[in-house]
């Protein structure tokens, strides 16, 4: 085999396996935290299931772990699933979660969390309580609880505007690297692209 088509595939190679190995680390980096096996919520005011007679000023979530305040969301819905709270969740302590609400109307109420711990462990979760109906609220059934789950999912888990800089910035960074690789000097001389006509 020409000397320049070996030095060829051997490049090829390199970049190859560089190229896998840069995917692979860009989506690890990108793959969101497990799932906390333990399920996370050790307390909520107002509990699953409370029959309130006036409505609360505000929901309380209690973890059995520290909390990362900007990666977690909290919502509180109606049965129409549309937005009560009154703000954005707050941290009170490592392990809670405070959200105001401004509940005006009795009926059932849904609070919907997606939480991320501050080991990168996350906790998805929904319960049910109610204001003013005198009964308790009704089950929380799969497609009402996926809707809730849903919205604090989908809440603010996209690339800001800084990360997805970031992410073009170790692209370009990346192709740099692997050009050079391609065409870097082998042996103390330019690698040819050429087949060598006298072989």
């Amino acid at each position: 085999m020409p000397r320049e088509l070996s030095l060829l595939s051997g490049g090829r190679r390199r970049a190859a396996v560089v190229a896998v190995v840069a995917a692979v680390a860009g989506l690890l980096a990108l793959t969101p935290g497990a799932a906390r096996a333990d399920g996370g919520l050790v307390s909520a005011d107002p509990p699953a299931g409370a029959v309130l007679t006036a409505a609360p000023a505000e929901v309380t979530l209690d973890f059995d772990a520290g909390v990362d305040e900007g990666g977690s969301h909290v919502a509180v819905l109606d049965v129409e699933n549309r937005t009560v709270t009154d703000g954005e969740p707050t941290k009170a302590g490592s392990t809670r979660l405070r959200l105001p609400v401004s509940i005006g109307a009795a009926g059932d109420y849904t609070i919907a969390y997606h939480v991320t711990f501050t080991d990168g462990s996350t906790v998805t979760g929904a319960h049910r309580f109610s204001v003013g109906t005198g009964v308790a609220p009704a089950p929380l059934d799969d497609a009402a609880r996926q809707a809730g789950v849903d919205v604090v999912v989908e809440h603010g888990h996209g690339i800001d505007g800084f990360s997805a800089f970031l992410l073009v910035i170790d692209g370009a960074v990346l192709a740099v690297a692997l050009a050079l690789l391609w065409l870097r000097p082998r042996g103390g001389r330019a690698e040819s692209l050429r087949l060598d006509p006298r072989t």
